[in-house]
């Protein structure tokens, strides 16, 4: 799910080795009412749904969005399983596997005000044609080019998805193909149901309805973010809290010193990095507080991979492998991770991440530490690269680490550090000039399409909201990653396996640097924490604490 904060998706739970985590539980039910006070450093990227892509965006997303499919309000195995939810059942599947049939429940659920739409199977048409529309530039293109018709829309040469046919509550969408993933991402939040007049902006829509059991009641970008019950939601799932007022552009250290005092309840996933063996200590499982079954610290680890994404469009990184690959054996990876504190993960050097199939450990490079001889054999001459990050204080030691790393090799970097949300903005736009960025990607759903396919297909680079952020583009490979999407069970496997290698190891557009956890603080007053596996904390299951 795009970059952290973060959600972690799909059929599986990783389980990283030599990292302490807790399963979160729910809670017994604590009473209705009350406003949770959530405090952020950076603002979400977009509050459209068919732009945002940052994972504290995909968390508030969860519980204001319907989709056709959806993933329970649970933690562990259960929280895994794609459920109907506007659909009144799983699809009828024909056509060989490339037809699926939904049959939409009429007014089951209708859009916040002032909307007074119902969602409908209609809905779901105007959603995708909406996606697949290129004035919205959305980021779902990847995850629609399967549906007959869509990459015509996509290229500006027809005015509706084709293979998107209703007929009363009946959806019927048409692939090109038959794809084993298609249902997870059909329920992935780019998905979400809208009002059919929601307008098609390139800048998205501000405050969009949702139809789920909250709704964007105000949101004032790079300040406030207001989220109020939906007084129209009938449905089942959890909603305990009257309003979540997430306050944007507070500093860490503040955020900490808050929730410790009960000035602010949730510290949505950044604090000092020095701070989390501390918070275990006082605030977890095993503390006294953990103990009398009040935890305030969590810690549960997330399919995904941090990387350092190397520009191959331009610049230093263009047309040269070997230096890619000198990257790659100069960066210190455990003093890298260090820098995020305890708990923070597990170090890598790949694309895939452990418990996505197609994983194999191909012991690429060195782990333990840089290999500063091979690096150099590399190099070449070396010379000037801008790396991009964000001001967030992991990001902030890591990029100096990295900094210290490269310039062995003769890799001088000058660090620029924007929000997250505008770091995001600006690596996604095609001609940035930047040569280096930190990044970090969350599985949309545990299959290897969403790693190598989604970060690293050329043929997906379009003018703004790139995935793609090293700008790799190698026919040969481009071809490889379409023929291995199409495939099934073994076949895929060993397909995804090898381009994992080849890519890491001939093309390195990535020095993949480690696998991460998330690490979630909140006040005393609040219980229900439910860490749902596709998306993080689960807002609607929240409570404060009688």
């Amino acid at each position: 799910m795009h970059k952290p904060k973060a959600a972690l998706a799909g059929a599986v739970v990783l389980v990283m080795t030599g990292l302490a985590v807790n399963a979160t539980v729910a809670s017994a039910a604590g009473k209705k009412g009350g406003t949770m006070h959530v405090n952020q450093q950076s603002d979400v990227d977009y509050a459209d749904p068919a732009l945002d892509y940052l994972s504290s965006g995909w968390e508030i997303e969860y519980s204001t969005c319907v989709k056709l499919l959806n993933y329970p309000d649970a933690s562990g195995a259960k929280g895994s399983q794609l459920t109907p939810e506007a659909a009144a059942a799983l699809p009828t599947v024909s056509n060989s596997g490339k037809t699926y049939t939904f049959t939409v429940t009429p007014k089951k659920f209708q859009f916040s005000p002032p909307s007074k739409q119902f969602v409908s199977a209609n809905t779901f048409k105007f959603v995708i044609n909406r996606l697949a529309n290129p004035t919205m530039q959305s980021p779902a293109a990847p995850f629609i080019t399967d549906i007959v018709g869509a990459q015509a829309v996509l290229d500006g040469k027809a005015k509706s998805v084709s293979g998107v046919k209703v007929s009363g509550n009946k959806l019927t969408i048409n692939l090109t193909g038959s794809h084993p993933d298609f249902l997870a991402r059909i329920a992935m939040p780019f998905f979400c149901a809208l009002p059919t007049n929601t307008p098609i902006d390139a800048n998205g829509v501000n405050a969009p309805s949702g139809a789920g059991p909250y709704y964007i009641q105000s949101r004032t970008p790079k300040r406030q973010i207001v989220l109020a019950r939906n007084p129209n939601y009938k449905g089942d799932r959890p909603a305990n809290l009257d309003k979540i007022i997430f306050t944007v552009g507070v500093d860490p250290h503040a955020t900490l010193l808050a929730i410790k005092a009960g000035q602010a309840d949730y510290d949505s996933g950044i604090v000092d990095p020095a701070e989390y063996a501390n918070l275990w200590a006082q605030y977890g499982p095993t503390s006294k507080a953990g103990k009398s079954g009040k935890q305030q610290f969590f810690v549960n680890p997330q399919l995904g991979t941090q990387y350092l994404a190397m520009n191959t469009s331009r610049g230093l990184f263009q047309n040269n492998a070997k230096l890619r690959q000198a990257v790659n054996f100069a960066i210190d990876r455990p003093t890298t991770l260090r820098q995020g504190g305890a708990y923070a993960g597990k170090v890598t050097d790949q694309i895939l991440p452990p418990g996505v199939s197609g994983f194999q450990d191909i012991n690429a490079y060195p782990l333990n530490g840089p290999n500063i001889n091979k690096a150099k054999s590399l190099a070449g001459a070396g010379g000037n690269a801008v790396l991009y990050t964000s001001t967030s204080p992991t990001a902030t030691l890591r990029a100096q680490v990295m900094q210290a790393n490269l310039a062995a090799i003769g890799v001088k970097v000058q660090v620029q550090q924007f929000a997250r949300a505008t770091q995001i903005l600006k690596e996604g736009t095609k001609g940035e000039p930047f040569d280096l960025t930190y990044e970090g990607w969350i599985a949309d759903y545990a299959d290897p399409f969403d790693f190598v396919n989604v970060l690293l297909d050329g043929d997906s680079i379009h003018d703004q909201n790139n995935n793609n952020v090293a700008y790799f583009s190698d026919p040969k490979i481009n071809a490889q990653e379409k023929a291995a999407s199409l495939l099934f069970g073994a076949k895929r496997t060993a397909a995804y396996a090898a381009l994992d290698k080849t890519i890491t190891t001939v093309h390195a557009p990535w020095a993949a640097l480690d696998n991460f956890a998330a690490r979630d603080f909140f006040s005393a007053r609040m219980g229900g924490q439910t860490y749902q596996p596709t998306y993080g904390m689960d807002y609607g299951a929240l409570f404060i604490r009688s």
